[in-house]
C-alpha cells in the first residue's frame, strides 16, 4: 500500500478517526474472522462505529464492532427444551404439543404465557385470551416469529429425550410431526434442509414406545 494510495483514503475519509485496534480483547483471529475481522494492512470504513480501520482485504468491520458482534451473537436468545426456566408472565415464542386436536396439528408454534409446569399455555385469540392445554415442547424469548432452525430441531429431540415432560404417549406423535417437518423443509428448498433433516433424524436414537393403539 503506498503512502499517496494512503493519503487519498484519508483524504476521501474526511474528519473520521483512524481506530487503533485492541488485541487484549482475549479474543482469537479464528473467535472474530466469522463476524468480519482479520488482521491485515488494508484500510477500511466501518459502517457501524464510522471511523477508519486496518484489517485484512475482505473485513467488514472494525475489530471492536466485530468482538461486539461476536458478543451479541453469543447471548443470543436460543432454544430451550421443554418448560424448565420459561418465563410466566410475558409472552414467548413455543413449540407447544396440543395432545388432542380435529382441525390443527398436534404441535403449534405459539405466542404466549405459560404456567409452571409447561401443561397451559394461554395465547391472545381475537383479543381474548385462550388457554391451550398440551406441553411446551421448545420455548425461544423472541419478538419475531422463528422459523424452524436446527436449533429448534435440537431443542425438540432433547425434549423427547426427557426434559421433564410426561407424555402420555405423545412423544411419537411428536416425533412424527418433526419428521414431517424437516421432510417439508426439504422440499420448500430451505436453506438449512439438510442439516435439519440430519437433528430431526437423531430422534431415531431416543428410546421410547412407538407404538399406536
Amino acid at each position: 500500500m503506498t503512502e499517496a494510495w494512503k493519503d487519498r483514503i484519508f483524504t476521501n475519509a474526511g474528519s473520521l478517526p483512524l481506530r487503533s485496534e485492541n488485541s487484549d480483547d482475549g479474543c482469537s483471529v479464528e473467535d472474530l474472522v466469522p463476524f468480519g475481522w482479520a488482521p491485515g494492512g488494508h484500510l477500511h470504513h466501518c459502517k457501524e462505529c464510522v471511523v477508519i480501520f486496518v484489517g485484512d482485504k475482505r473485513s467488514r468491520r472494525s475489530r471492536t464492532c466485530a468482538v461486539k458482534a461476536m458478543e451479541a451473537y453469543r447471548n443470543r436468545p436460543r432454544w430451550q427444551s421443554g418448560h424448565k426456566g420459561i418465563p410466566t408472565d410475558w409472552q414467548v415464542w413455543a413449540y407447544f404439543y396440543v395432545g388432542t386436536s380435529i382441525d390443527e396439528d398436534l404441535v403449534l408454534l405459539l405466542r404466549g404465557v405459560s404456567d409452571g409446569d409447561g401443561e397451559r399455555f394461554t395465547v391472545d385469540y381475537e383479543g381474548r385470551p385462550w388457554d391451550r392445554d398440551g406441553h411446551v415442547v421448545c420455548w425461544i424469548d423472541v419478538e419475531e416469529r422463528p422459523s424452524l432452525s436446527v436449533e429448534a430441531v435440537e431443542a425438540i429431540v432433547v425434549a423427547l429425550s426427557g426434559a421433564g415432560i410426561h407424555w402420555s404417549c405423545g412423544d411419537h406423535i411428536v416425533e412424527d410431526w418433526l419428521h414431517r417437518e424437516a421432510l417439508r423443509a426439504v422440499a420448500d428448498g430451505h436453506r438449512d434442509a439438510s442439516a435439519i433433516a440430519a437433528a430431526a433424524l437423531k430422534s431415531r436414537e431416543l428410546k421410547f414406545s412407538r407404538y399406536y393403539g
